[in-house]
């Protein structure tokens, strides 16, 4: 008789998250300067590893079999995703003490070193992608990517919204507060994800249907993790989410204060199932980004 074989998410997270920590310790700096020694802190936290397996998952989407070839960019999405998190926590910002339960950069280091630290770690990301082994214009399609979504027009103009306006939301309509929500779950969490996503698609030399495809299941896991997110912040045991601060503090709009916490939950598994959709078609790894969709709104922290 044979013996159905059950995808074991947990045990694949914990998996690649081991291989990636490996990889982030290689390619860290290894002397003892202040922004060095921050730059570590930050990057060997603790976190999911969820970005830098998208880059893995991007790839195999594409057919590349031998990581190696792509490993500066699998930790690349880290770096640069880990700079904005220690701007994001900057008194300037969101000011919070805790991060994946630790004290946050600017709090174990000071602010000055905390923001050259972050400032290190996206320079630096963009030089790893360049170090990839692969031909070189992937390597510059993948830049453009990377700079793109991560840029002023893309993550950061979602953290300008998010931060900056904050306070200011109900002060407008519903349907403008709804418009300028999407805007912010599509940059500040949408688009790194997609970039993640993208850029091990590109450097394994995709085709433009499996970019697509990408691009679409990125985008509304990318929502749907942010509503997850909205939930938790109320919702969830603060010591699973490490933080001790919310958004409802800083008075930032989100899905929840404007669709309440049912139907935030049903617009999130509509956005799931969308993105499974997209992948329906791929011959490898729909298991695991079908699982990795479910996943993004049933997390505890």
């Amino acid at each position: 008789m044979n013996r159905i074989k059950i995808f074991n998410l947990k045990k694949y997270l914990n998996q690649k998250a081991k291989y990636v920590d490996g990889l982030l310790k290689k390619y860290l700096p290894k002397d003892k300067s202040v922004v060095s020694r921050a730059m570590n802190y930050s990057v060997l936290a603790g976190g999911k590893r969820l970005r830098p397996l998208f880059v893995m998952l991007g790839a195999e989407a594409a057919g590349l079999k031998d990581m190696k070839k792509i490993e500066p960019a699998i930790c690349a999405v880290e770096f640069l995703h880990t700079y904005s998190l220690i701007h994001d926590d900057l008194p300037a910002m969101d000011n919070d003490d805790l991060r994946r339960g630790k004290p946050t950069s600017h709090k174990k280091f000071g602010e000055s070193a905390a923001i050259l630290a972050g400032d290190a770690l996206l320079t630096e990301s963009f030089n790893l992608v360049a170090k990839c082994s692969v031909p070189p214009e992937r390597i510059v399609k993948a830049i453009k990517i990377f700079a793109d979504y991560s840029g002023y027009k893309g993550m950061i103009a979602g953290q300008a919204e998010d931060t900056i306006e904050a306070g200011k939301w109900n002060k407008q309509n519903v349907s403008f507060c709804k418009k300028k929500l999407e805007f912010i779950h599509i940059h500040k969490t949408s688009d790194l994800i997609k970039a993640s996503l993208k850029l091990g698609a590109v450097l394994a030399g995709a085709k433009e249907n499996v970019l697509n495809a990408l691009d679409k299941y990125g985008h509304n896991i990318g929502i749907a993790f942010q509503i997850a997110d909205d939930i938790l912040d109320v919702y969830a045991d603060k010591k699973l989410l490490g933080k001790n601060g919310s958004d409802a503090d800083n008075d930032k709009l989100t899905y929840l204060r404007l669709y309440g916490k049912e139907q935030s939950e049903t617009n999130a598994k509509k956005l799931i199932e969308e993105a499974k959709k997209s992948v329906a078609n791929f011959k490898t790894n729909k298991e695991i980004l079908n699982a990795l969709a479910d996943y993004m709104i049933t997390r505890k922290f």
